[in-house]
């Protein structure tokens, strides 16, 4: 298949500022999505004569069809009088979820309406057509809402050190507790099995804090191995030895990143209260409790009662306020710089896709120096493949990576996250 260049247009500096858009030259197309769900919003025609479209079995337009106005009122049938703009000198011909675009010559685009018989006389070219929701595209574009048996964008709800909980399944994956059977049950056939065969952190670590004799030197048949979920926006490692979840990768699915298009956009939540930001951030550890995620609507209904001043009769009820008002939430499109605010500061960031001396590395801070100086540390970050080839030809600038007590944010460049890692401590 010969290789195609496909343009992505988005908002560098907030992405979920605008929609993403997909550019297709070669076929005339661009697609617009949603910066939010990712959800196609939008089919921008641009070229109809490169591409094949027909309605009801009928050529509206293509390299052997001209879309003309004759044409498209004879194929998609009678409709109300269009409208002029003036300002564009085009003449719109909407239809429901369809909407085309005729040129107007400079005489008659001065006049606020043109009839029809004199369009028909003309017999114009189309020169767009937009495929979208609704009834008009001049309309501001709401996408439907999914079905309840739609799993797209499912909600998942965020416990550090504990686990993940699905909102529509109402089922919970636990570190160290659940096995590859129980994530098979919930989540299905993997799309793709991967086996860790290096582990290049092994260097790092301490052979006192590993259980056993082996902990540093697993068997060879012993390996840990990834289930891959594309379509979930997720990875779940599982522990060779004990077959149970060790860790879970969440991806934002951010363009101009190494994973985009790869993932799906995981719709995750986690629910930070003040105890848990202590222990984040004290890095003391809590003893894994199997904790039971609040419903989307038990969730919202604590949200909206954290504005509301007084009210209330029982003991109940005032809990409930006091945990709703410690209770903190982060979401996949929370900036970095705000997840700071709630879990407090971090340490150096480990640093991924670049080498020594073409990577910006994060300037520390005035309390990371004088750590640095207590401990004759290094001051720069760690590098991880840096040395590698395909990091020296990423076209993507490099990735930094923030730790906290059972949960590593992998931030861009632009302040966002791009990916999760949970596991537990």
């Amino acid at each position: 298949m010969e290789y195609r260049r496909i343009q992505v247009q988005f908002n560098t500096s907030n992405p979920y500022r605008m929609d993403i858009g997909l550019v297709l030259s070669h076929l005339g197309l661009r697609l617009r999505f949603c910066s939010y769900s990712q959800r196609l919003k939008i089919i921008d025609v641009f070229q109809p004569m490169k591409i094949r479209m027909s309605y009801d079995s009928r050529p509206l337009s293509g390299p052997d069809t001209t879309p003309t106005f004759s044409l498209v009122s004879r194929v998609l049938g009678p409709t109300f009088p269009g409208r002029n703009n003036t300002r564009k000198r085009m003449h719109m011909l909407q239809y429901p979820g369809v909407c085309a675009l005729f040129p107007l010559k400079k005489a008659s685009s001065q006049r606020a309406e043109m009839t029809r018989e004199s369009l028909e006389q003309a017999d114009p070219v189309a020169e767009r057509f937009f495929v979208h929701v609704g009834k008009s595209c001049a309309e501001r574009l709401q996408l439907p809402p999914l079905e309840t048996s739609c799993l797209y964008f499912e909600t998942v709800v965020v416990r550090i050190n504990t686990g993940i909980r699905f909102a529509k399944r109402k089922r919970s994956l636990l570190f160290q507790r659940h096995t590859l059977q129980h994530v098979m049950s919930i989540l299905g056939m993997p799309d793709q099995v991967y086996v860790k065969d290096t582990d290049s952190m092994r260097i790092h670590r301490s052979p006192l804090s590993t259980k056993g004799d082996k902990g540093c030197f697993p068997l060879q048949d012993s390996r840990d191995y990834f289930l891959n979920y594309f379509q979930m926006g997720m990875d779940v490692l599982i522990c060779g030895t004990t077959h149970k979840v060790s860790k879970i990768i969440l991806h934002t699915n951010m363009p101009a990143t190494r994973n985009f298009n790869r993932y799906n956009r995981c719709n995750y939540q986690i629910m930070v209260n003040s105890e848990e930001r202590a222990e984040i951030n004290s890095g003391s550890k809590s003893p894994a409790s199997i904790i039971s995620s609040p419903s989307p609507s038990s969730s919202s209904s604590s949200r909206g009662g954290h504005g509301k001043p007084g009210g209330g009769g029982g003991g109940g009820g005032n809990n409930g306020k006091q945990q709703s008002k410690k209770s903190r939430l982060i979401s996949f499109n929370t900036s970095w710089s705000e997840i700071q605010r709630i879990l407090g500061p971090c340490g150096r960031p480990m640093v991924y896709g670049g080498s020594p001396g073409l990577v910006d590395y994060p300037t520390p801070t005035s309390s990371e120096t004088k750590a640095n100086k207590r401990d004759k540390a290094q001051t720069g970050p760690m590098i991880l493949g840096g040395a590698s080839e395909l990091n020296r030809l990423n076209p993507f600038k490099p990735t930094y990576f923030y730790a906290y007590e059972g949960i590593i944010f992998e931030v861009l460049p632009n302040d966002y996250i791009a990916s999760i890692i949970l596991f537990s401590t």
